[in-house]
């Protein structure tokens, strides 16, 4: 099964589970009923930040719902050499999560792989959000503003702004990623 089908059949269980209509999700998520059953069905990839929102509206870690298991840590976790749990989240965009299994997660932090496009996916999700670039170039789009971030560059940001980072330079970029809330 592809992992975008196994995350919508977790989902749709936990939904069913938690005592949800599939209304009531769309609802607290703040999309469309078709929209939300695109995601529920596996005809459309659910974006991380939902996941996120998904997670928290049905009182469970976003990292089971990607991975199916659930973390079991709660003093401390250890990546060696990046190798956490890795999620391409669409062709040409992969991050690795580094706290995977540690239970009540305040902050996500993830290695995101960004290659060129130009078509950005403008995201908007609650918390506060904090890019470090470690290779290549980086353009952060946050609300009406732009960034361009180099190798050793950060932004701090307002994730409830739309915002999108996009790889620069015809090569891809390579950034830690930390979000809470």
């Amino acid at each position: 099964m592809k992992n975008e089908l196994a995350i919508a059949e977790r989902i749709k269980e936990l939904r069913i589970f938690s005592d949800y209509s599939v209304e009531e999700m769309a609802q607290k998520l703040g999309i469309s009923v078709k929209e939300y059953s695109s995601y529920e069905t596996g005809d459309k990839e659910m974006p991380i930040n939902l996941i996120v929102k998904v997670a928290n509206i049905l009182e469970t870690e976003a990292a089971y719902i990607i991975s199916g298991c659930m973390p079991t840590n709660d003093s401390a976790v250890v990546v060696y050499d990046g190798k956490g749990v890795s999620v391409e989240r669409y062709q040409g965009y992969s991050f690795t999560s580094l706290a995977a299994d540690f239970k009540n997660k305040q902050m996500r932090p993830m290695l995101v792989t960004i290659h060129p496009s130009d078509f950005p996916e403008l995201v908007m999700h609650d918390g506060q959000e904090f890019n470090y670039v470690l290779e290549g170039e980086l353009r952060v789009i946050v609300g009406e503003n732009e960034y361009y971030l180099r190798a050793g560059d950060s932004i701090y940001f307002d994730p409830k702004q739309p915002h999108a980072q996009l790889a620069m330079g015809g090569a891809p970029a390579k950034f830690l990623t930390v979000i809470n809330g």
